[in-house]
């Protein structure tokens, strides 16, 4: 055999290698998307192939519809709260009051009224005596030791890194946290530690997504900054939602003269409106696609502002995996992004 056979060969094999770990990983990243049957809930993937077939009991609580994080699921068994894996397996057996997905290695769980937080292997990384928590983020959590205490932010060890100080505090987003202090009860935005680099000034005030922050600013109308601070939208909208996927939802006032009633839209990044507000509520793009809500009814629509189904849902959550849930008579379904059931409604 030659040696140019050879290394073609060789180059042939290590292609497939790699095509095969990229497989692997495309399969590991893909998310499971949960469906029920008979009163059971079950696990598909997106060509809607089933990879945890229905076992548990439908139970629905806040950790619904069920989405896996770093390999996990909370998951609500008998009434206690547990995780799954996904494998299909119980983890992490059910015995929470309430439990939340893993978010940096680690899940806030509560028990006996009191929140605390579990490893991968559902041991205590720092036990339950926090009365009120948040999730981990950049390696640090918002917490609230009593009801009328003040909030600080722990460690993975559960220790104090910037001291208990603010009203209310929210987990870490683009390396900033949103606080809310003392003086006038206005939220600013403090680094990992714990300086402000924006000062509060905000009677209102969203995470950071995308690099913006919806706040309230002048005539309470509210615009965005950037990290720094930067007004980068100036006030206008009476309400304001995250960026996702470069568009976030906004509300206009529906008559100048009144501004109790509002219709909600799209802009971009500078402000620009490109889906026209006429809708009672609007949520953030996922998949090229975002839910809205015009009545009592939820619909989805694209980034034109085309609907790919009209509002006729009891309710819908974000696309994931290209597919979006609905609900429908008490029955749930699967719609892809051309407004067709891909998993007929059943409960």
């Amino acid at each position: 055999m030659s040696i140019r056979i050879q290394l073609q060969i060789t180059a042939l094999i290590i292609a497939g290698v790699v095509l095969a770990n990229c497989s692997t990983t495309k399969q590991q990243t893909a998310p499971l998307l949960p469906y029920v049957e008979n009163s059971k809930v079950g696990f598909i993937d997106s060509t809607l192939k089933t990879q945890i077939p229905p076992q548990f009991k439908f139970l629905p609580d806040r950790n619904w519809p069920y989405t896996f994080s770093e390999g996990f699921t909370a998951f609500n068994v008998l009434g206690r709260v547990g995780y799954l894996d996904t494998g299909g397996r119980l983890a992490i057996e059910p015995q929470f009051d309430a439990a939340y997905n893993f978010s940096n290695g680690l899940a806030r769980v509560q028990q006996n009224g009191k929140y605390g937080y579990i490893d991968h292997a559902g041991n205590y990384a720092v036990e339950p005596r926090f009365y009120d928590a948040g999730d981990f983020r950049g390696g640090l959590a918002p917490v609230q030791l009593d009801k009328h205490g003040r909030w600080g932010f722990i460690n993975k060890k559960g220790e104090f890194v910037i001291k208990p100080r603010f009203l209310d505090a929210k987990p870490f987003s683009d390396g900033r946290a949103r606080v809310q202090t003392a003086a006038h009860r206005e939220w600013g935005y403090i680094d990992r530690s714990g300086e402000f680099v924006i000062p509060a000034q905000f009677p209102e005030a969203a995470d950071f997504s995308e690099g913006l922050a919806a706040v309230q600013l002048e005539f309470k109308q509210f615009g965005y900054i950037d990290i720094h601070g930067r007004v980068v939208i100036e006030s206008q909208y009476l309400k304001a939602g995250p960026f996702s996927e470069g568009l976030a939802p906004v509300a206009m006032p529906d008559s100048p003269d009144n501004l109790e009633t509002y219709s909600y839209g799209y802009i971009d990044r500078s402000g620009r409106f490109v889906v026209e507000p006429v809708y009672d509520r609007a949520f953030a793009f996922h998949n090229g696609v975002a839910r809205v809500k015009s009545g009592n009814r939820f619909g989805y629509i694209d980034k034109r502002g085309r609907a790919i189904i009209e509002p006729i849902f009891d309710y819908a959550w974000d696309f994931r995996g290209g597919l979006g849930l609905v609900k429908t008579d008490n029955k749930f379904a699967y719609i892809n992004n051309k407004g067709l059931f891909a998993l007929e409604p059943n409960n």
